[in-house]
């Protein structure tokens, strides 16, 4: 069997893995609102979790399969992970909390995988599948979540993401402790280059990326501060009418 290709940074591959990305999410959007209703967002929703959920699994099981030594480097102690789980659990119940979460996670960190990905192969190795089909179905789903079904995150909603983040290293700290990992690049920055290159050395890349993810997140709501500063979004007077996807959460 030939050994596989390196990953080349936005080669043909990886820019194919973006413009799907793009389309797939324009798709679903344009589906539940130009030719919605409720019962068809639910079911896109849904069946939108359910490939999350597969895709996590899968990429579990490909490095259990590959590497089983080095499977405890792959649990879902990333920051993408949590952002995959408060994906798919937004899309099943269409709670603001878990889809404000997302929007934060996915747009300023999430994003940030899938343009330079952590990853040595390049198309077709099942790892590059793996990485970059999930990292680009959790942007999806919450470019999904946010222009499709409506779900946007509200004031507040910057501090709590931002408290949420530091329960999270606290959390891959502690992975890392037990297991002798690297769970949110705390203790490394990654073997291929990303934006961690540019915050400084260990461990002060570390305080870097604290205030890189609060001005993210500033910018993030900065669209929809000013929309309700004009009044155009929620339900006040002279406010649109919310668009006829919304469904009410699931029981």
């Amino acid at each position: 069997m030939p050994n596989p290709r390196p990953f080349k940074l936005f080669g043909p591959s990886h820019l194919a893995v973006l413009g799907a990305t793009a389309a797939g999410a324009a798709v679903l959007v344009w589906v539940v609102r130009r030719h919605g209703g409720e019962r068809r967002a639910r079911a896109v929703a849904r069946g939108l979790a359910a490939v999350l959920a597969a895709e996590e699994v899968a990429a579990i099981a490909l490095a259990a399969r590959s590497d089983p030594a080095r499977l405890r480097e792959h649990l879902p102690f990333q920051l993408c992970d949590w952002a995959l789980v408060c994906a798919a659990v937004a899309l099943v119940t269409r709670r603001e909390r878990p889809s404000e979460l997302a929007y934060y996670w996915g747009l300023a960190g999430t994003i940030q995988a899938l343009l330079t990905p952590d990853l040595a192969t390049d198309f077709p190795d099942p790892a590059f599948f793996s990485f970059l089909g999930l990292h680009g179905t959790v942007v999806a789903a919450i470019l999904f979540l946010t222009f499709g079904l409506g779900l946007r995150p509200r004031p507040g909603s910057i501090r709590r993401a931002w408290l949420w983040s530091q329960l999270f290293a606290a959390t891959a700290a502690g992975a890392n402790l037990v297991l002798g990992t690297n769970y949110g690049y705390l203790r490394a920055k990654p073997a291929h280059a990303s934006l961690l290159d540019y915050l400084g050395p260990w461990p002060w890349y570390i305080l870097s990326l604290e205030a890189l993810a609060a001005a993210l997140f500033a910018a993030l709501y900065a669209p929809f501060a000013w929309l309700d500063r004009r009044g155009r979004l929620a339900d006040g007077p002279g406010a649109p009418a919310a668009p006829p996807t919304r469904y009410p959460p699931a029981p």
